[in-house]
C-alpha cells in the first residue's frame, strides 16, 4: 500500500501499473521509481507538474514541490487479491465467512490460553518458532482428546455409552 501521512488526497487514488512499473496521480500524471527502501521503492513526480495542479494544496505536504509516494514491495500482489476477491460468488463469500470464523477461534486460543499475545523473544524467527511450537501444543491437546474419545468408545459398555458419549462430546466442543 502507498503510504503517505500528511496528505489530504487519499492514496487510493493513484493508481499503480505494474507493467510499466509508474504510479499515475488522481490528475493522471506520471510518478517515477526512485530510490529503493527496505520496504519497497519511492516514486517522485516532477515539480512543474505539481505547480501547475488544482490540487496541489490538498496533495502535497507543507514545503514540498513534489509528490514523493512509497509502493511496498507486494503491492502488486495486494491489487491482484482484490481484484480477485471482487469476482467471488456468494458461495465463496459464505465459506471465506466461515474460515475466518474458524480460525479466528483458533487464533483466540493460542492467544487466550497459550501465551501467543506475547512474543517471548525479539525478532520475526524467534516470534516464528513461538508460533510453530504454541500451535503444535494446541494440537497434541486436540489429538489427545481425540484418543480419549476412542478409547472411552472402546472400554465402556454399550448400556453405559450414551451417557459418556455425550460427556465426551461436550469436553471436546467446550476447548480448554
Amino acid at each position: 500500500m502507498p503510504i503517505d501521512i500528511k496528505s489530504r488526497v487519499p492514496l487510493r487514488r493513484f493508481r499503480y501499473d505494474a507493467k510499466n512499473d509508474i504510479l499515475k496521480c488522481p490528475r493522471g500524471r506520471i510518478l517515477r521509481p526512485a530510490r529503493l527502501i527496505k520496504h519497497g521503492r519511492f516514486f517522485y513526480s516532477k515539480a512543474k507538474d505539481c505547480a501547475r495542479c488544482p490540487l496541489k494544496g490538498d496533495c502535497l505536504s507543507k514545503g514540498r514541490v513534489n509528490k514523493a509516494v512509497v509502493v511496498g514491495d507486494h503491492y502488486p500482489a495486494l491489487l491482484r487479491a482484490r481484484r480477485r476477491r471482487e469476482r467471488w460468488s456468494k458461495q465463496d463469500r459464505h465459506l471465506y465467512q466461515r474460515h475466518r470464523w474458524r480460525s479466528e477461534g483458533f487464533h483466540g486460543e493460542a492467544k487466550t490460553w497459550h501465551g501467543l499475545a506475547r512474543a517471548i523473544r525479539r525478532g520475526l524467527p524467534n516470534m516464528k518458532i513461538q508460533a510453530y511450537l504454541t500451535a503444535a501444543g494446541i494440537n497434541l491437546k486436540r489429538l489427545a482428546t481425540a484418543l480419549l474419545a476412542l478409547i472411552l468408545r472402546w472400554i465402556v459398555p454399550h448400556s453405559a455409552f450414551a451417557a459418556s458419549d455425550r460427556a465426551v462430546e461436550r469436553a471436546l466442543t467446550r476447548g480448554p
